[in-house]
């Protein structure tokens, strides 16, 4: 009897400290894949496209970060500004 109750506590703790692990290395296998992807998302403003921050081609306008998808829309932007000055 004494043998059959210490069998089900390792089962038991076998199966949560396997439990604890596993979710260990899903939180790190996200955290991983949001590294990989480039982090935060920024919002292109000319194309609405989601970039990664990482990926994203930065201008400094009046004190603002702008982030941009590509440099064609850096330069559609840019062209834009220009319009609305005159």
């Amino acid at each position: 009897m004494r043998l059959l109750v210490i069998l089900i506590l390792s089962f038991v703790l076998y199966l949560a400290a396997r439990l604890l692990f596993g979710l260990s290395s899903l939180s790190n296998q996200r955290r991983k894949q949001r590294e990989e992807s480039g982090g935060e998302m920024v919002k292109d403003p000319i194309c609405d496209t989601y970039v990664p921050k990482s990926r994203a081609i930065e201008k400094h306008v009046d004190g603002q970060t702008i982030y941009f998808c590509s440099q064609d829309c850096a330069t559609a932007y840019d062209k834009k500004r220009a319009g609305s000055h005159r």
